[in-house]
């Protein structure tokens, strides 16, 4: 089966202790994946549950403004945390993916 679009969110990315997650309402069963884009300025993300900081390392290496990248699985997309790594707050546009067709 096809995957298509079933949700979507803009999330703005700050520096929140701990990293701004998914909304939890969003990610339904049918939810496979969320595919993001960073529409504005430098994010860092992380999947693994650590707790994740504005000046640290944890997490995935910065994500550039235009960058996209998919977050695969129920425990990955519960467990997502992004913050920003600067003193700007940047834009994740989100869409949930599903089965469809």
């Amino acid at each position: 089966m096809a995957l298509v679009a079933i949700g979507s969110e803009t999330l703005t990315i700050d520096a929140t202790a701990g990293g701004i997650g998914f909304t939890v309402a969003e990610i339904t069963n049918k939810v496979i994946r969320a595919f993001c884009t960073v529409e504005t300025n430098k994010v860092r993300i992380q999947t693994s549950g650590i707790t994740i900081t504005a000046g640290g390392t944890e997490g995935s290496p910065i994500k550039n403004v235009g960058g996209s990248f998919y977050v695969w699985g129920q425990p990955d997309l519960l467990a997502f945390k992004a913050i920003r790594p600067g003193a700007v707050s940047g834009t994740l546009q989100v869409i949930y993916e599903g089965e469809g067709g």
